[in-house]
């Protein structure tokens, strides 16, 4: 196994969202059935993709943390004005869920 190619490939959305040009391999016996499969073919990655890699990027930017919602919550808790709407919870574990099946 040649790992030299396999690191060449990358693992990232970045490094998929290029046309590559897809040949013939002459050295490799082909079934007669598959005559008609040109050498020129190419492979054209979806605008998922690309949605995926500006989506990496906009979330590589971000803080991972917000630190003033979570001053916000701590003082809350300390001065036991934190409320939990326990129906507003339920509601959208149960949003979550029905989307699960869909």
């Amino acid at each position: 196994m040649d790992h030299g190619a396999i690191s060449k490939t990358g693992n990232k959305v970045e490094d998929t969202s290029v046309e590559r040009k897809v040949g013939n391999d002459t050295n490799v016996s082909r079934d007669p059935r598959q005559d008609s499969v040109s050498s020129g073919d190419t492979v054209n990655l979806t605008s998922g993709a690309k949605l995926l890699e500006r989506l990496e990027k906009n979330l590589a930017s971000l803080p991972p943390v917000d630190e003033n919602r979570v001053a916000e919550v701590k003082s809350a808790i300390e001065n036991g004005d934190y409320e939990i709407d326990s129906r507003a919870i339920a509601d959208a574990m149960l949003r979550f869920e029905r989307s699960l099946s869909e």
